[in-house]
């Protein structure tokens, strides 16, 4: 009975020992149950952050690039905006110095002419032309003898047009009128046609020109017909304007003056982007005298660069969304190929403890660590050593078989690289001659538009100049057979009153200056028929087809061309061209294209040697080698070329010149050209030594070689 007792307390003890073991394992299986959400939301976070972090630096690096592409868009329109003001400056100042340099002026002037004054100057000006203001003062007192236009009655616009007439030489202004708005101004003193007369100038002319809405609309369609344009005065005052709206919206009340005027005051413009109103603006300073007095405000549409910016956030919208959901694909299957083995095996685990070692253990036959931790419960100690052994012979295997792949894929990889660097090589190439192909085409539509206009206008100038030239003959003997006539005239009736009138008009010095001028409108006319003729050289647009030429005429005609930048009238120092020709024979080419060729070589020698104070030379040497080629030489002692750059000076758009100053295509034309007549071109220099081009053609192109 006793030991009776003693088995059913022991059972119960074992009973209740069992239970507290479910209790335990359930809770355990409930935490590895939990194990597969927490691998699902740590799967989609690590996916996704590093997505939407490349996104935002694509975003970064996209949107960026698409604002400075639209301030560039902005700034073009500004250099539109002031090329044309520059224009219409440049315009004024020559209407007011051609009517300014005109004897019957001058001598109305003098004489105080008011009547012929407001015909021939005043009206003609105000009804055939742009200007709003005239104004022609008598000096010594300044005396106003004709004066047209409301804004002259301005005191800033007095003050402005004194300082101007003070300067004595032609000069030009931007006032700010007030009520009348912008108003150009342009002075010159008045003297004679023939240049005489600046010394003592009997008065000055001034111009004036309205900056208004006729003004804008030709701006307008100078640049684009969207693109609206309003100035406004620095205190936020509206001026003018293309468009009905003269107002300054609220955002302008509000930063005018914070934020866009101490821009203004510095010289720099001000951005303002507002993709969502459809137009984007920039307000940049109205100079005079490098000193800001109106505010432009130009504004284009901004379709295309919201049409890139939606497109951009499209994009970014998308790449997230499709990064999402893939995100959330491959953490479910993660998840569910991680978690789902361990709770199998966790649940078969529960099932060892409690003896059972029939059943099969879960996860057996799959791959991996879960497939071995698996085989381990199954076979444990006993099948340890095999195991090892196995698992080693494995190893040994897969090793080798790396290794194999290994070789194979550097091979594969080393095939392709060749492959790839070979197509690229071709790409490179194809690229190059594309790139040389449109240098050309352009080049040459360029100079043969070129080479019909200068043919056009020296055709046209070559008719009237032959009038002229063949007419001068004859007005010099007429006029020397009226001055005889006048002669005999006053020996043998001489009269008193006609004496004193001859005297007053000085007539012994007409008699003296009066062939003087002949002659020197007849050598205006050789020199005028010297021009027309090198024009004619240079474009030679009736001789497309290739021909013998002279190759001096061909540099002889380019020098003449390029004669204003050798002699500058301007102050500077003249250029030395020295000429050292050899008796040279006819050579075959086309002349037009050999003529392009000495062009850009001589605007780059010319370049090279106006930045020298003194001694400024060129010197052209030409000669026939040994095996009958014509060699020609073009050296300068300019700046030089640095010799790492050498290499590089043929290749498309490469300059060593500051921006805006050359295009990089002069050589490579003359390259491509010399190339096609099947001679060579070679360059020496050194940096701060000069430059030594050398040119080499044949005599002749053999249709065999042409082919």
């Amino acid at each position: 009975m006793n030991i009776f007792k003693v088995t059913l307390k022991s059972k119960k003890h074992s009973f209740n020992n069992l239970g507290w073991l479910r209790i335990v394992n359930l809770i355990k299986l409930y935490k590895l149950q939990l194990l597969q959400p927490r691998i699902l939301v740590f799967t989609v976070i690590a996916s996704l952050l590093p997505v939407i972090i490349l996104l935002i630096m694509a975003w970064n690096f996209v949107h960026q690039p698409l604002i400075e592409l639209e301030k560039t868009r902005l700034d073009d329109q500004v250099l539109a905006f002031r090329g044309y003001t520059a224009a219409s400056e440049k315009g004024l100042i020559n209407l007011t110095s051609s009517y300014a340099n005109w004897t019957d002026l001058f001598t109305a002037v003098q004489a105080e002419d008011i009547v012929w004054i407001n015909k021939e100057v005043t009206k003609q000006l105000i009804f055939s032309t742009d200007i709003d203001v005239v104004e022609v003062v008598k000096n010594p007192d300044e005396e106003v003898i004709a004066a047209q236009g409301s804004a002259l009655n301005i005191p800033r616009v007095r003050a402005r047009i004194k300082v101007l007439q003070t300067q004595n030489i032609p000069s030009q202004a931007l006032i700010d009128t007030g009520q009348h708005g912008l108003l150009l101004l342009a002075n010159a003193p008045i003297y004679k046609s023939d240049g005489t007369g600046k010394i003592q100038s009997p008065g000055s002319l001034t111009l004036g020109q309205l900056i208004d809405k006729n003004w804008l609309d030709k701006f307008s369609d100078y640049s684009q017909p969207t693109t609206k344009l309003e100035v406004f005065s620095l205190n936020g005052k509206s001026i003018v304007s293309s468009s009905d709206d003269v107002n300054l919206d609220n955002w302008e009340e509000s930063y005018l003056a914070a934020e866009i005027l101490p821009d203004i005051r510095e010289g720099r413009s001000y951005y303002r982007l507002q993709p969502n109103s459809g137009l984007n603006t920039i307000y940049t300073p109205i100079f005079d005298s490098n000193q800001p007095v109106a505010i432009a405000k130009i504004q284009i549409v901004s379709h295309y660069f919201n049409q890139a910016v939606a497109s951009l956030t499209r994009w970014i919208f998308i790449s997230l969304s499709l990064a999402v959901l893939l995100s959330l694909v491959i953490a479910k299957l993660l998840a569910k190929q991680i978690s789902q083995p361990i709770i199998q095996l966790a649940k078969r685990s529960k099932t060892l403890a409690t003896g059972d070692l029939i059943s099969p253990i879960p996860g057996v036959k799959s791959g991996g660590e879960i497939g071995q931790l698996a085989k381990a419960y199954q076979e444990m100690a006993e099948s340890l050593k095999a195991l090892i052994e196995n698992l080693e012979h494995r190893v040994a295997e897969r090793t080798e078989e790396i290794e194999i792949a290994r070789q194979t894929l550097e091979v594969k990889v080393q095939n392709r690289t060749e492959e790839l660097s070979i197509k690229n090589h071709k790409l490179e190439q194809a690229l190059r001659d594309l790139q040389l192909t449109q240098t050309q085409l352009i080049q040459a539509e360029k100079m043969s538009s070129l080479g019909k206009m200068v043919a056009g206008i020296a055709h046209e100038i070559n008719n009237p100049i032959n009038f002229i030239y063949g007419n001068l003959t004859h007005i010099n003997e007429y006029t020397q057979d009226f001055l005889e006539l006048i002669r005999r005239y006053q020996q043998r009736f001489p009269d008193k009153e006609l004496a004193e009138y001859a005297e007053e008009i000085d007539l012994e010095f007409l008699a003296t200056d009066l062939p003087k001028i002949l002659a020197s409108m007849k050598i205006g006319a050789e020199r005028i028929s010297q021009i027309v003729l090198s024009l004619r050289n240079f474009s030679r647009h009736d001789e497309s087809a290739m021909k013998q030429v002279n190759i001096h005429d061909g540099i002889d005609s380019t020098l003449l061309l390029l004669d204003h930048r050798i002699n500058p009238k301007d102050g500077l120092s003249s250029i030395q061209v020295i000429k050292q020709y050899s008796k040279l024979p006819f050579v075959e080419c086309y002349p037009r294209q050999l003529n392009q060729v000495f062009m850009h070589i001589l605007t780059n020698a010319i370049d090279a040697v106006e930045v020298m104070q003194q001694d400024k030379q060129i010197i052209i040497q030409t000669e026939v080698t040994e095996g009958e080629q014509v060699k020609i030489k073009f050296i300068d002692n300019g700046c030089g070329i640095n010799k790492k750059y050498i290499n590089q000076i043929f290749d498309p758009f490469f300059t060593t010149k500051p921006v805006g100053k050359g295009t990089g295509l002069g050589l490579t034309v003359a390259y491509q050209i010399l190339k096609n007549h099947y001679g060579n071109i070679s360059i020496n220099s050194s940096l701060s030594k000069g430059t030594e081009v050398i040119i080499e053609l044949p005599q002749v192109i053999h249709k065999d070689t042409a082919a």
